[in-house]
């Protein structure tokens, strides 16, 4: 395991919460998304969710949404919304989220103040 030092993203989606920001997102990942809408013919709602996994604890999940919950905090971003379930916004809040090209492979990449340990794949992370 490795402590992670952080370094912020320049956002320019902004949702607050509770005093303090809920998440996000950089310029590359409000295009990635708005491209993902563009091309798919599964919706506008994405989910981004914590699961028990990986060889640290938890994972991120990134994926369409097909239903809503009455529990779930909604968040628009003008052409797409992100929705996240009551269990992961205390882990996830105040995260940037962020959409990076390294080598040959791009994805999806969380700077989260939470996280106190991760995998050395950067798969899987732990907030304990």
């Amino acid at each position: 395991w490795q402590k992670k030092q952080y370094k912020w993203l320049s956002p320019i989606g902004r949702i607050r919460s509770t005093g303090t920001t809920m998440i996000e997102l950089t310029e590359r990942a409000v295009e990635q998304f708005s491209n993902k809408i563009r091309d798919s013919l599964l919706g506008k709602i994405f989910r981004i969710k914590l699961k028990k996994g990986g060889c640290n604890g938890y994972e991120y999940i990134i994926d369409y949404a097909d239903s809503v919950q009455d529990d779930d905090t909604s968040i628009n971003f003008d052409n797409f919304n992100i929705i996240m379930d009551p269990e992961s916004m205390p882990y996830i809040e105040g995260s940037s989220l962020d959409y990076v090209t390294e080598g040959l492979n791009s994805q999806f990449k969380f700077v989260n103040p939470n996280v106190v340990y991760t995998c050395g794949c950067g798969v899987s992370v732990n907030f304990e």
